[in-house]
């Protein structure tokens, strides 16, 4: 980038010296005599010249420094007054599902508030589809919903989350493996239409001939926390994402169940409007979770 080269020609002006320099700048002393060689070459005029005292500016890049020294304090103010309008645009709602809003970015908020720490970030909580019309009625800044999504906003997928049968380890059966045909007759408790768990046994339902009418539903939820604890009281079995039964599990209070030939996961996708302009907090919260070295801490709890 040109910016570095310049900062690397204000230095070398001020120190007289290459190496001198390049301790400054923490780089080799063939990294700076390169980047003064390429400014040079795309210049065509010669900067420096060396003599007994260092090295000592030409007069082409006499000129060349007082119009780099202009550019390095418009750059500068340029970010000042961004992060001015940064800092005075604070306010950022995210729409979340339930998989994703519960159990991903509560790490992730506060593993972003550290370098944004005046950002108020407001996170609502609905299905899938709800948070989609939101985001559509500009309700919402950004969502990251889980599931597969029809929509004509940009779509960035972040992660995939195993979905799992579980019921209560108090069943006395202690099975732990059913065939499809066996799921159906089981007491069952499902989530509401919208939600992209509920989206997924409609298409596994579909895929062996059948609906979610022919399961043995015994009651429909819309909280994942409502559906474990009825799953806890022995009420049936449900679908659930992993990383939701991952303590129960371990303490075995509940138990996974494989069905044959079923293996379910959801995507966990990043989406927002494309058709204008996004604030400046919505843009670096997104830039944030579309790193991938962000992602260390994304289902952290």
């Amino acid at each position: 980038m040109i910016l570095d080269q310049f900062k690397i020609l204000s230095i070398v002006a001020q120190t007289k010296s290459f190496s001198k320099a390049a301790k400054l700048l923490y780089l080799s002393q063939p990294a700076v005599s390169s980047k003064i060689q390429t400014l040079e070459d795309s210049l065509g005029v010669k900067l420096f010249t060396r003599t007994t005292h260092g090295v000592i500016l030409t007069e082409a890049g006499k000129v060349v420094l007082d119009y780099s020294n202009r550019f390095l304090d418009l750059h500068q103010s340029m970010l000042d007054e961004l992060n001015q309008l940064l800092n005075s645009n604070t306010q950022l709602v995210i729409g979340s599902s339930c998989t994703s809003g519960n159990y991903a970015m509560p790490s992730c908020i506060n593993a972003f508030k550290e370098n944004s720490p005046q950002v108020n970030i407001k996170l609502d909580i609905s299905n899938s589809l709800e948070t989609i019309c939101k985001l559509n009625n500009r309700e919402i800044d950004i969502a990251v919903v889980d599931g597969s999504i029809e929509t004509n906003h940009a779509v960035h997928v972040l992660d995939s989350v195993d979905l799992v049968f579980v019921t209560a380890n108090t069943d006395k059966s202690k099975k732990t493996k059913l065939t499809f045909k066996e799921l159906k007759s089981k007491p069952f408790i499902t989530r509401e239409k919208g939600a992209a768990v509920r989206s997924v046994m409609d298409n596994l339902a579909l895929q062996n001939g059948c609906t979610l009418d022919d399961f043995n539903i015994v009651t429909e939820m819309n909280s994942l926390h409502s559906i474990k604890a009825a799953v806890l009281k022995g009420i049936g079995i449900t679908l659930l994402p992993l990383v939701a039964v991952q303590k129960e599990v371990s303490a075995g209070t509940l138990r996974i169940l494989q069905i044959e030939d079923v293996a379910l996961k959801i995507d966990v996708s990043l989406v927002y409007r494309t058709n204008e302009e996004t604030s400046l907090v919505a843009q670096k919260f997104i830039k944030f979770l579309a790193n991938p070295q962000n992602r260390g801490f994304f289902w952290e709890q």
